[in-house]
């Protein structure tokens, strides 16, 4: 029988992946896993996240989309007119992240400097990716999970890149 491991891997990036056209206000890539263990998001960070949610919009069908917070855009433009509210927002929000027990293991890669550095159309997520990886085994290998089966999260990227990713 296969033994779970104790924690859930979730992975998210910033920028794109592309090196044929870099945005210069934006060239690099990162790519981030979040590391927790199941008891902590089990009975810990979805609960406050909600209750955050339910306290602001009186629900929780809100995503915490970083770049419509910083802008105040869609469901967050109700800060854009009371700073005091999104002051409070953000402390909260920070508190809550700052009290959550979980490893962030990133990588952020300078497009440029990877383009020259390589001249090939190197991917840069699958670079971030296996270092990413690297560092998540050796935290896993030091809580003990080995031989255990661990599920990753990874956020939809688009059709072709999803399919080019169950190919590592």
């Amino acid at each position: 029988m296969v033994e779970f491991s104790d924690y859930i891997i979730y992975a998210d990036e910033s920028g794109d992946h592309n090196l044929r056209m870099i945005n210069p206000r934006y060239p690099i890539f990162c790519l981030a896993l979040c590391i927790v263990r199941k008891d902590e998001y089990i009975n810990n960070i979805p609960p406050a996240i909600q209750q955050l949610k339910f306290d602001y919009w009186g629900h929780d069908k809100i995503v915490l989309h970083e770049r419509e917070i910083r802008k105040q855009e869609g469901d967050f433009s109700c800060f854009a007119t009371d700073k005091v509210k999104r002051e409070a927002f953000l402390k909260r929000h920070s508190d809550l992240m700052k009290d959550s027990k979980f490893w962030v293991v990133s990588s952020v890669i300078d497009k440029e400097k990877l383009k020259k550095q390589y001249n090939t159309t190197f991917d840069p997520y699958h670079k971030a990716l296996e270092m990413c990886m690297e560092r998540a085994l050796s935290i896993l290998l030091d809580e003990k999970q080995d031989d255990k089966k661990i599920t990753f999260i990874f956020e939809n990227r688009g059709k072709k890149e999803d399919a080019q990713l169950v190919k590592i």
